[in-house]
């Protein structure tokens, strides 16, 4: 049997958990083995609604994490990205109301939420989700 290395005085000693060395991480952090963390819309990728509504609720859940992680971590996403993304989300859940939503302008908001907010970790699943919503509204893959 091995034994683990020996941590001199006043050293560290890190068994596959998450280690952050003079940096700050912003949102949350799963560590150790099959460790995970789940944030915004599922992450897994379940099914939810079809159609319209599916990508409305997709904007409508992103758009709410955006504003939950604004509040309880300013400075977490930059200011124009957060605003830009969040105009386009409004302006997602507004198409997605009419009768019959115009797939160039949704493609349009859905590229720019994408572009502001894809680096924001906490939020990249939502991001994919609402990319999914799109193309699974439009038949694309």
């Amino acid at each position: 049997m091995t034994e683990p290395p020996q941590v001199p005085p006043g050293g560290n000693r890190n068994d596959g958990g998450v280690q952050v060395v003079g940096s700050t991480v912003h949102g949350h952090v799963a560590g150790g083995r099959g460790a995970t963390v789940s944030i915004g819309a599922d992450a897994a990728g379940a099914a939810g609604p079809g159609g319209p509504e599916g990508l409305r609720t997709a904007a409508g859940a992103l758009r709410t994490a955006l504003a939950r992680l604004r509040a309880e971590q300013p400075g977490a996403v930059p200011e124009a990205d957060a605003e830009d993304a969040d105009a386009a989300l409004a302006q997602i859940l507004d198409e997605t109301a009419l009768d019959e939503p115009r797939e160039g302008p949704l493609r349009r908001r859905v590229r720019t939420v994408a572009d502001a907010l894809r680096a924001v970790a906490v939020l990249a699943a939502a991001v994919s989700g609402l990319e999914a919503a799109f193309a699974a509204l439009f038949g694309q893959s």
